[in-house]
């Protein structure tokens, strides 16, 4: 983890005249620009921040960490806190699709709009930018809010619709200016109204990080600041009596400026305009839920305010999107006294990656390790039960689920500082005697890199374990630092499905791909079934395909009746592709079905069939595989193909593309980029590996302007066949570049 403080940057007009490369995308827009603000507050927060432990005080004498989970003393139940996240889905909420929402179980949901500038751009009128912010609003909340979500909080952050995202030009008319807040009623009157008549329910928040100038110029806790809250508030509840109206979203918790928040609340109190839900942000460097939660209620208490809500409505900062961060901040989440929490969005803003969860691969969207992390922690079902919680920089969560027959824990380290053996003894099985049969407990350990894509956890235990003095002990290594773990108790698990697809297709062809199930679980799997499909990148059915079963021509393979445990089957597809297959890229998923403890299991597991560039052609970097943060942009005029790769403001995201070379040698690699003005000043920089190997850095002279490109080259070591090139930003660079495409040549 970098243990500097964040670069101060400079940003300008949302015009494009001034911003950050693609606009800032990763500082860009509502979570961009806004992201400008938080990152503001890490870079205060970072240099007195935790560092990085040198060695985990508190693994054992004999090299073991050791963390416990006790199942008989239960403490309340799974409400599933940390489910929540800010944008990361389209402006008509139909992306991403159910297969990467539904799991999750998302309860809670933050947006307001961003793109379409508001009442700012619409010169402080109702007009198509307030429209469209409401309209985008109301979309995303009719997709989340039907059943089985239809208990998603859906907060409204009302200074998105209004156009405060960050880097608002000079002359903007912040509510209240002069003690005049008549425009600004106007615009609460409106917008509330309107959403109010949708039929959805909200959750109002007022405005968004009022304690940064960049989104509330006129200073925070100002008598102008006041006078927008309480107006604001006061219209809100004449519209909409019962709506939960939420605030004041700091930045900064109380523990770091507690004079703040002591002055905002001690006036609300005397204005009886206190919010239901009390918000802020914990997206600093460390900002521990667990502390953090109880440093609020004691802010309320000595205000003599009762206690209500807490929505910690940003969680995680920019330089901690690993699956171990994530895994880290849903335990201590589920051990906090919040209500609810929304993870931050650092690859802005509508477009699907579920603030970060997914990756665009050249094949699709994809999940990565923080998807599967919080995926594990949905599995946090029933009644959360007592743990070590947190042991040096290692937290664990966990949770019972008779219902389920099932008993899982989540665990990750949020400093990235412990790789080695560990071991979860978990007692208490008394009081959970559906998890023992004979004496044993059926196990299983999933690993969860911090990878992208990632298509599946990795099982790495899977067996019975006696138990004894009524408990057991599950020992796995911690392989590397940034990845989390799930430990199940339970004996249906695990179940598994791979497929040997082809790497890549070929018109008029045909394949065999064999779609091995296995059960791996304490128990006869009945009635398995199974599937193979093809995928186009945008997620529908690939024409030009025909699947059908191997033995025999029927579209699908005859079921399983019986499979018992430890036992797999093999089912052979042939796969035809027409002779005039679209050249381009597809996706092979395997489904799996089975009837297993009274339970409809299922599971899936994808490959990918890319193309591959030749040397010589141009390979667009929107084409690659985007991961660490990295994200897709169009906002810069002049790029090849259907856009380019930004997000390059902080270390960690990279594009990787595969070129096949005929001869091994040494060949040149042209990358055509712009570095704009805002950023370090001079010569940019970025790493190049090949096949895995070391970066080698590559210099990015500015541009001038992000609307502008130019071609910087480095020699490259290919090999005969198919080569892997990443672009990144690496731990040497200075970044802020974004990149269109890259072309090899000998």
């Amino acid at each position: 983890m970098s243990a500097h403080p964040k670069r101060l940057v400079t940003i300008g007009r949302p015009d494009g005249t001034a911003a950050a490369p693609g606009q800032g995308r990763g500082l860009n827009g509502r979570k961009g620009l806004a992201v400008l603000g938080t990152l503001f507050a890490t870079a205060a927060l970072l240099v007195s921040g935790q560092q990085p432990a040198a060695a985990d005080p508190n693994a054992s004498s004999a090299g073991v960490k050791e963390l416990s989970v006790d199942l008989s003393a239960k403490t309340k139940r799974s409400e599933g806190v940390g489910l929540g996240i800010l944008y990361g889905i389209t402006q008509d909420g139909l992306q991403p699709s159910d297969e990467f929402l539904e799991p999750l179980k998302i309860n809670a949901f933050r947006s307001g709009g961003w793109y379409a500038g508001g009442w700012i751009k619409d010169k402080y009128t109702f007009g198509p930018g307030t429209q469209a912010n409401i309209d985008a609003v109301i979309a995303e909340a009719k997709r989340l809010q039907r059943p089985p979500r239809h208990k998603v909080e859906y907060q409204v952050l009302l200074s998105d619709v209004f156009g405060s995202t960050g880097g608002a030009p000079a002359n903007t008319l912040w509510p209240c200016t002069g003690g005049d807040c008549s425009n600004w009623i106007t615009f609460i009157d409106a917008t509330v109204s309107k959403l109010q008549a949708s039929g959805q329910k909200f959750t109002y928040e007022i405005w968004n990080e009022p304690d940064l100038s960049i989104f509330w110029r006129p200073g925070v806790n100002t008598e102008q600041y006041f006078q927008m809250w309480d107006s604001a508030y006061r219209e809100i509840r004449r519209i909409a009596p019962a709506a939960t109206i939420a605030g004041p979203s700091f930045a900064y918790t109380p523990e770091r400026r507690p004079e703040e928040w002591q002055a905002f609340l001690a006036h609300v109190k005397a204005a009886n305009t206190v919010p239901d839900e009390i918000t802020n942000h914990d997206e600093g460097t460390v900002d521990d839920p667990v502390t953090v939660g109880k440093s609020l209620s004691d802010a309320l208490d000595a205000n003599g305010i009762a206690q209500r809500p807490l929505s910690a409505n940003e969680y995680q900062p920019a330089d901690r999107q690993t699956a171990g961060d994530t895994a880290w901040y849903n335990a201590r989440l589920a051990q906090s006294n919040y209500a609810n929490a929304m993870r931050g969005n650092w690859s802005c803003c509508v477009i699907p990656n579920l603030t970060g969860l997914l990756t665009k691969t050249p094949s699709g969207w994809a999940a990565n390790g923080n998807w599967w992390a919080m995926r594990t922690y949905a599995d946090l079902t029933g009644t959360l039960v007592s743990t070590s919680e947190q042991v040096g920089s290692t937290a664990i969560s966990a949770s019972e689920d008779p219902a389920k027959k099932r008993a899982v824990a989540l665990l990750g380290d949020i400093q990235g500082a412990y790789v080695g053996p560990m071991a979860v003894t978990i007692k208490g099985l008394s009081s959970t005697p559906w998890l023992v049969r004979d004496g044993l407990v059926h196990a299983t350990v999933y690993r969860i890199p911090d990878q992208a894509p990632l298509y599946t956890r990795q099982v790495v235990l899977s067996q019975d374990v006696k138990v004894e003095n009524d408990a057991i002990t599950v020992p796995f290594d911690f392989e590397s630092r940034h990845d989390a773990y799930g430990v199940y108790l339970s004996w249906t698990e695990p179940q598994a499905i791979s497929l040997d697809a082809p790497a890549a297709v070929q018109p008029g062809s045909t394949y065999t791909v064999p779609v091995t199930f296995t059960n791996g679980g304490g128990q006869t799997d009945r009635d398995v079934r199974t599937s193979l499909a093809a995928y186009t990148p945008d997620g529908q059915p690939a024409p030009g395909f025909t699947i059908t079963c191997a033995d025999g021509d029927a579209p699908a393979c005859p079921g399983v009746p019986k499979l018992a445990s430890g036992q797999s089957t093999v089912v052979r597809y042939t796969m035809t592709t027409s002779a005039d297959l679209p050249r381009g890229n597809y996706r092979f998923t395997a489904v799996a079905t089975a009837k297993s403890e009274g339970q409809d299991i299922s599971v899936k597991n994808s490959v990918d069939a890319l193309l591959h560039c030749e040397v010589g052609d141009v390979c667009e970097a929107e084409d690659g595989a985007l991961s660490g943060g990295a994200c897709l942009a169009t906002d810069h005029p002049g790029y090849t193909g259907s856009g380019f790769v930004a997000c390059f403001t902080a270390r960690g995201p990279s594009v990787t593309q595969q070129i096949v070379a005929q001869d091994a040698g040494t060949y040149s690699l042209d990358l055509r980029y712009s570095a704009g003005p805002d950023g370090p000043a001079g010569t940019r920089s970025a790493s190049v590996s090949v096949n895995g190997g070391d970066p080698h850095q590559i210099s990015l002279p500015l541009t001038g302007s992000w609307n502008t490109w130019a071609d910087a080259t480095i020699p490259v070591q290919l090999v005969a066949g198919i080569n892997t090139i990443s672009v990144s930003y690496g731990s040497g660079d200075t970044g802020w570049f974004n990149l269109d495409h890259m072309v090899a040549a000998k």
